[in-house]
């Protein structure tokens, strides 16, 4: 090899035993990463305002495992990446580094000092771009203006979803070299135990950050119409995720409508076991999101052998095998009369459940860092 492959440690703060989003791919990346022999890693020094490759990664396995808190003070020292690199290597960022005034400055540096170096940014999604009335104005703003800068550095934008390199070459450079792995889909080690007991009532579960991109909003009203009809053979309605962007009103609905209180719990910070539990005891699971980079939760539900009813925009259509199961995001009704569908038929659900295994392609986190390690190395 005349190159070696170079890999950015992102979002350290967000590592841990429950991680979510974007962070969740960041960690699984590192971890399987390890399995390789060979691979450089850096992360953006916030107080030098520059790259370093750590003298020891042990703090990062810390990190991943919960076994240590984040804190600037307690990454390693190293050498500076730029005394690293050498010829044609190839460096894979993917820090958020909208949130970190200096860090573009720092990749540019670093671009002029090697041209021939193959730059890669692991790009989730330009939702900020696309929508930023998803996001609280100065969010929107700073990622706006960090994505719209990608291609003054980026060679090649390495992208988990179709639907995002879509978005690069409509939004970034029709030219762009965009290239796509999927994520992995496995949240426990050993994939299929089933951990914690059932709950005591049937339910549906949704994973995601309650934000106003996710579309809780929706869930609310289809779970308020379900509850006048079905009364007590209403299914109990259990969202997992931490509380995000403008999410207010959908909580104060969710936890005071006397219509709907009883039947929602919201549960935050639940462990990769908890949640691989609580897709396995459910009846189904529902992803109304607006707009997706991917959309682990509804791949992670397909992986553990469940349902999951989703919106039909972005990149879900790229995971959801059953057209007939995914609905317009802005259609309430659509959304009702799919999932009130497979609440009052058990063995229409059963047979989707069965056709799982022939019309969803399983993929680990190991088979996933393989996809992405031959875009990188290439």
């Amino acid at each position: 090899m005349k190159h070696r492959v170079w890999l950015e440690l992102s979002l350290l703060e967000h590592w841990g035993p429950k991680p979510h989003g974007i962070p969740r791919v960041s960690q699984n990346v590192f971890r399987q990463s390890l399995k390789n022999d060979g691979i450089g890693y850096f992360f953006f020094d916030r107080q030098k305002n520059t790259f370093v490759v750590p003298n020891r990664i042990e703090y990062f396995l810390a990190l991943s495992e919960g076994n240590a808190p984040y804190a600037d003070t307690a990454l390693p020292g190293g050498d500076n990446l730029a005394d690293r690199l050498v010829g044609q290597d190839r460096v894979l960022f993917s820090e958020a580094g909208w949130d970190h005034a200096h860090y573009l400055a720092a990749v540019r540096d670093l671009r002029a000092r090697f041209p021939d170096a193959v730059f890669e940014y692991l790009l989730c999604d330009l939702i900020p771009v696309k929508f930023p009335h998803f996001f609280e104005s100065q969010f929107a703003d700073r990622a706006r203006k960090f994505m719209l800068a990608l291609p003054s550095f980026c060679d090649r934008y390495v992208c988990i979803s179709n639907s995002t390199a879509k978005d690069v070459r409509a939004i970034l450079r029709p030219e762009a070299d965009a290239r796509v792995f999927r994520l992995g889909s496995d949240i426990v080690e050993n994939g299929n135990a089933v951990v914690g007991a059932p709950q005591t009532r049937p339910y549906v579960l949704s994973v995601g950050t309650i934000e106003i991109r996710k579309n809780h909003l929706l869930l609310y009203f289809v779970w308020r119409r379900l509850s006048e009809l079905l009364g007590d053979r209403c299914p109990d309605l259990i969202l997992v995720g931490r509380q995000g962007w403008i999410a207010g009103d959908v909580y104060t609905l969710f936890q005071t409508d006397p219509m709907v209180k009883h039947l929602v719990q919201i549960r935050h910070d639940v462990t990769n076991e908890q949640l691989a539990g609580l897709i396995q005891n459910c009846q189904f699971t529902v992803f109304p999101s607006f707009y997706e980079g991917w959309g682990l939760p509804a791949s992670e539900s397909f992986f553990y052998g469940k349902v999951c009813v989703t919106s039909n925009t972005s990149s879900l259509p790229e995971i959801n095998p059953f057209p007939e199961l995914m609905f317009d995001p802005y259609d309430h009704q659509q959304a009702f009369d799919v999932i009130r569908s497979l609440i009052a038929n058990p063995a229409r659900l059963k047979q989707y459940e069965e056709q799982i295994p022939a019309r969803f392609e399983k993929l680990t986190w190991e088979e996933s860092f393989a996809e992405l390690y031959k875009i990188v190395e290439a």
